[in-house]
């Protein structure tokens, strides 16, 4: 740099007036909206609150129809001023009557179309301090003075703009972190005002706020000469997640907040701080207490009327630049635009406080990478910063450009870029991009099957990045490697994976051993679990003793047996018969006869035949021991059966009378055997007679078998075959499941007392004669069913069968579409009106087929759809959210064609939570897809369907779930395509299949 001046030249633009309204641009930054034509001060005082003017003034003049508008001469030549009005469907630029030679007194340094202050290094000490905050001023949001600068607004009396040290790394989007300045306020325990001591009428500051919660501050005010008092006010806010801009009268919000403040005369606001419920999801900044409203306040409500185009509505939010946009902003022209189309730009006619009034940075600094050194004697500045996007910035400027040269000495190193793969658990993932956030790792990992609950913690800045990934569930993992990072870049660039510490599977909370909870006894305790865990005993000393004695334990030396007359010699056996209970087997008993303390006498009445273990337990001494085993030989014996003969048709019952009967006993008469059997005890036994071949009168033996014993009775069972029922034939032979009417004809059947079962069941009979019986055969499932006659001569011979006919024959086609519709045609018989038709899978899923028409021997039907259904819910369990805060599953593989149901409730939560399901572009994207599915506004509760019909992977998120942290619940569907499925035809009529 030089240490020269020369004479300067103001520069002098005109600007023509507006008769409607309108806003002067300078070097990207706006006026307040001015109703033409204003008053030459009011034009002057407007441009005199732009950023890029301050802390310099312009002066204005009236000349002709013209503002004539005179730059300061440090300033030199300037760019045009330009115009945005109503009157105008493009900005206007200023005409140039003088162009400006800076006069070199006072240096700018501009980078990116941003400007520092100008100084004055011949008169003025400039440090490297100065210099430093001159050049990081550039990346703040520079508001109008008149919003934060006491020094432009003396009306104000106190400021807060909540700036504190701060890193600068690529994520940082100052745009969403600060109104003016790069920071705000996020704590609600932090103060917006403290300490004041000034009256002042306005209450100023920027909020954005995204909870629905209400908002409350308290105030801290003392009036006239009484005590402070704490005032708990409600405000209304708008909760859009955007900023804004709010003065507030504060006499006003007293007065309609109490009565009371009606009557003050004078009061002072010393202290104001949010409510201690308001969650941190509210941001505030730039707060002021002053006694005037700031240049050209606009009130909030009227905000979204004020940016507005006259080529096209203003479409907001739209995206520029990658980001969504609710107010207007300046292109790549320095031009303000409200809306984008593909082919089209919309420029503002009017832009608000929230729109071009403030200037933002274009670009961000790395943390700690601005350096700078002043060499007085050499006139040289040195410095030296990286943007966080790793690029090369743009070479700083000299103002006015005669006064310095600027040299580029080192370019910036370059950023890595590409993705790569990774392995683990035996699994390739892949892309993960090389420069992904901490925070969309973890959503990336997470949506993957294996990994679970993960945090992640990204360090270092865009040339080179670590990732520190710590499990929040499943402890032990193996170590993840790099598969493949050929697609990085640069090219080589190294690629490292350490395990910092190992995690482990043992759960840290052990359950609290059963021993901890004992006392100490001399005696054996009587310990009762529930669930595993042990009871207490609440007898004296916690004592709920249990001993064995053999002084208390009869024995037994010897059993004698006669017939089923047992005798039992031993010691301990109660001389009580009731107390001495004998077993004989697994089921049967001997009862006592006859006992005293060294015998007892017992008869066996109710015991399985065979050897059979005899047992010994005598009442509140327990079982009896013994030396060995002593086996009772029960014997199977028939007494007596009932009736001694019977008609030769059979079907009629027989008891049998005797010992040692069991479940597992057949019986037989002659060579049949006797059907349902029924074991009314050891002693009695039943069943039902089988009819008999043979013409003539026969007698046939009656034997039990029960194992390997066999029981043969005394006597004979005798089939008398005089005046036996003659069955010759039956018409029909088969029906249908509906039965219907069914003629019997034959000889002996009597005029009366005829009754028909078709198996089991009773058949109606019609009609009757003694050749010929008419029945009404009931609802049967398909199978071939005997029938039996039973007359007042007996049951009719021989056995004739009806088949009940219910069965598919044939379908076709047998190939059709997954997604129904398909003409299906079923061939059989037995088809009945009612009848449907239903598809089984293999996981016996069912699927109707739609009738169409019914024929007894076809059935024509349309198949539905076979699409799968899978329900994810919010019960989920989140390791740091808990439950309600992760969806179930949260990732689900589903074939082509399924119909995925999302089913959520917050009313198990302690306070409501509000879900909605987004297509969302990846796995950390919250970059909603075109046309993807929405289930629309969140709800508490609520449901919501999808049907996936294309292969591929779809993610989703229910945003902004944890409104205090930003939490969204992510998922993941991956859809397959669908496999082919073979279906089992089921023909089903009434409960028969």
């Amino acid at each position: 740099m030089t240490n020269s001046s020369i004479d300067g030249v103001a520069e002098v633009q005109d600007v023509e007036a507006v008769f409607e309204i309108f806003q002067i641009g300078f070097e990207g930054a706006y006026t307040v909206l001015l109703d033409g034509p204003p008053q030459p001060e009011v034009v002057q005082e407007a441009l005199n609150d732009l950023p890029t003017i301050f802390p310099l003034s312009v002066t204005v003049a009236l000349v002709g129809t013209a503002y004539r508008v005179t730059f300061p001469i440090e300033m030199g030549d300037v760019p045009l001023l330009t115009v945005i009005s109503t009157a105008f469907s493009r900005p206007q630029t200023a005409t140039e009557i003088v162009q400006g030679i800076a006069s070199g007194l006072k240096i700018a340094f501009r980078l990116n179309g941003a400007i520092t202050n100008y100084l004055n290094f011949r008169e003025d000490d400039i440090s490297e301090t100065t210099l430093e905050t001159e050049f990081m001023n550039l990346f703040n949001i520079r508001c109008p003075p008149s919003l934060n600068n006491q020094q432009a607004a003396p009306s104000i009396v106190y400021i807060n703009e909540f700036e504190i040290s701060s890193p600068y790394d690529e994520t940082f989007i100052i745009t969403d972190m600060a109104f003016c300045g790069r920071r705000a306020l996020t704590n609600s325990n932090e103060y917006l005002v403290n300490g004041n001591t000034l009256t002042a009428e306005y209450m100023c500051f920027a909020y954005k706020i995204t909870t629905t919660d209400p908002i409350f501050m308290n105030f801290q005010v003392q009036s006239d000469e009484d005590p402070p008092v704490i005032e708990h006010i409600l405000l209304t806010l708008r909760n859009d997640s955007r900023w804004h801009y709010k003065c507030i009268n504060l006499r006003e919000m007293l007065e309609q907040y109490s009565m009371a403040y009606l009557t003050v005369t004078s009061f002072l606001i010393s202290r104001v701080y949010l409510d201690y419920y308001v969650p941190s999801s509210v941001m505030i900044d730039t707060v002021t207490l002053r006694d005037s409203l700031p240049v050209g306040y606009e009130e909030d409500n009227m905000i979204m009327s004020t940016d507005q185009s006259s080529t096209g509505l203003c479409r907001f939010p739209f995206v520029y630049n990658g980001q969504n946009r609710s107010s207007c902003i300046l292109d790549e022209d320095y031009m303000p635009i409200c809306g984008l189309t593909p082919n089209t730009k919309f420029y503002c006619q009017n832009s608000s406080i929230e729109g071009v009034r403030r200037l933002f940075p274009k670009y961000q600094l790395l943390d700690n990478s601005f350096q700078i050194t002043l060499s007085a004697m050499s006139h040289t500045i040195d410095i030296s910063f990286r943007y966080t996007a790793c690029m090369s910035p743009s070479l700083i400027e000299v103002l006015p450009p005669t006064v310095g040269q600027v040299i580029s000495i080192t370019n910036a190193s370059k950023p890595v870029d590409g993705q790569y793969s990774i392995m683990f658990n035996g699994q390739q993932y892949y892309p993960i991009p090389a420069k992904i956030t901490g925070s969309n790792l973890a959503n990336l990992l997470q949506s993957f099957s294996d990994f679970g609950y993960v945090a992640v913690a990204r360090a270092g800045e865009c040339a080179q990045y670590s990732y520190t990934i710590q499990w929040l569930t499943n402890g032990e993992q193996p170590l993840i490697s790099i598969a493949n990072s050929s697609e990085v870049r640069p090219i080589d660039a190294p690629m490292t994976v350490l395990s910092i510490r190992s995690g482990s599977t043992i759960s840290v909370f052990y359950n609290l051993p059963n021993d901890i909870l004992r006392t100490y006894h001399m005696t054996p305790q009587v310990e009762v679990l529930v669930g595993g865990y042990p009871s207490y005993c609440s007898n004296e000393n916690n004592n709920c003793e249990f001993q064995w004695s053999i002084d208390h334990t009869p024995t037994i030396i010897s059993v004698e047996q006669n017939g089923t007359m047992v005798t039992i010699h031993g010691t301990g056996f109660s001389a009580e018969l009731e107390a001495n209970m004998i077993s004989i087997g697994k089921t049967g008993s001997c009862d006592v006869l006859s006992a005293n303390t060294t015998s007892i006498i017992c008869t066996i009445v109710n015991a399985p035949s065979g050897r059979q273990i005899l047992q010994l337990n005598i009442a509140d001494k327990g079982l009896a021991s013994s030396n060995e085993s002593f086996i009772v030989d029960v014997p199977l014996l028939i007494t007596s059966f009932d009736p001694a003969g019977g008609d030769a048709g059979g079907g009629y019952q027989l008891t049998i009378f005797g010992s040692g009967f069991s479940s597992s006993a057949l019986i037989t008469l002659g060579e049949n055997l006797c059907g349902n059997l029924t074991v009314v005890n050891f002693t009695s036994i039943k069943c039902t007679v089988p009819p008999s071949g043979s013409m003539s009168l026969i007698r046939v033996t009656v034997i039990v078998i029960d194992g390997s014993n066999l029981a043969t009775a005394s006597g004979q069972f005798t089939y008398n075959t005089t005046n036996t029922p003659t069955i010759y034939a039956i018409d029909p032979t088969f029906v249908t499941m509906l039965g219907g009417l069914l003629n019997i004809s034959g000889t002996g059947f009597g005029n009366d007392d005829v009754s028909v079962f078709i198996d089991t069941s009773s058949a109606r009979v019609l009609d009757s004669s003694n050749n010929h019986i008419l029945v009404n055969l009931s609802i049967l499932p398909p199978g071939l069913y005997p029938i039996t006659v039973r007359t007042s001569m007996g049951f009719a011979r021989p056995l004739f069968h009806i088949e009940y006919r219910f069965y598919v024959q044939e379908v076709s086609p047998q190939i059709g579409s997954a997604y129904g519709g398909t003409d299906v045609y079923v061939q059989g018989a037995g088809f009945e009106n009612g009848t449907r038709i239903q598809l089984r899978d293999r996981n016996n899923r069912l699927f109707p087929c739609n009738i169409v028409s019914i024929q007894s021997n076809q059935i024509h039907c349309q198949t539905a759809s076979t699409a799968r259904q899978v329900t994810i819910t919010s019960n989920g369990i989140h390791p740091t959210f808990g439950f309600g805060y992760a969806w179930f599953p949260s990732r689900e593989t589903v074939q082509q064609g399924t119909v995925v149901t999302w089913y959520w409730s917050s009313a198990e939560l302690r306070s409501p939570v509000y879900y909605k399901i987004q297509q969302v572009a990846n796995a950390y994207s919250t970059e909603l897809v075109p046309n993807g599915f929405d289930s629309g506004s969140a709800t508490s509760s609520g449901s919501f369907s999808y049907q996936f019909d294309r292969v591929g992977t779809f993610y989703y998120l229910a945003p902004n779930i944890d409104q205090s942290s930003g939490y969204a619940m992510r998922g993941v569907i991956d859809v397959v395509a669908l496999e082919p499925e073979i279906m089992t035809v089921e023909t089903i009529w009434d409960k028969f299949t």
